[in-house]
């Protein structure tokens, strides 16, 4: 972990050369993720990595939110209400 494992989830969150941010962007701007992924010859890791952990059945609330986001099977709005309205605990 350390501070190169946080440099990584900064440049991965923000930096628009990031294959998981750019695909956000174009998803934020309407285009299907089965489009988005066909235009692309590199892996995007974050969509493997949101499905994978919901079928694994591992408690990832912001990689199930993402997984659901991703299948059309919920909204923005809605993914972030459901991960504020969790009750809150120690993790």
């Amino acid at each position: 972990m350390g501070l190169s494992g946080l440099g990584d989830l900064l440049l991965t969150s923000t930096g628009p050369a990031s294959r998981n941010f750019s695909l956000g962007l174009a998803l934020g701007r309407g285009e299907t993720l089965a489009s988005i992924l066909a235009s692309r010859r590199a892996v995007t890791e974050g969509v493997a990595t949101a499905l994978i952990a919901r079928a694994a059945g591992a408690e990832m609330p912001i990689c199930a939110a993402v997984a659901a986001l991703l299948e059309g099977r919920t909204t923005l709005q809605e993914a972030i209400g459901a991960l504020l309205a969790r009750p809150r605990r120690d993790e």
